[in-house]
């Protein structure tokens, strides 16, 4: 148990460690904007990817204890 609560502690620390860095050594300490743009288009390519699989994950979980969420694709139920 304490092995869990360490790795969730250490996760919520990276978080803020990177977001430290991008701030102070990317944003305003770097004098390339380039790799500013390169690091944000990256983390917005990460955060869509993640957005697109964890939603038809969630419905597959939702959908186990009949919660139905509503389609994207336009492919409903067929009805005959």
């Amino acid at each position: 148990m304490i092995a869990l609560i360490d790795f969730f502690a250490r996760i919520v620390g990276d978080v803020g460690r990177f977001l430290d860095i991008l701030v102070n050594n990317l944003l305003l300490g770097a004098g390339d904007p380039l790799s500013a743009v390169l690091v944000v288009a990256g983390q917005i390519l990460i955060l869509a990817s993640v957005l697109a699989l964890g939603y038809p994950v969630l419905g597959a979980l939702l959908d186990e204890i009949g919660v139905t969420l509503p389609s994207l694709g336009g492919r409903g139920p067929v009805e005959e």
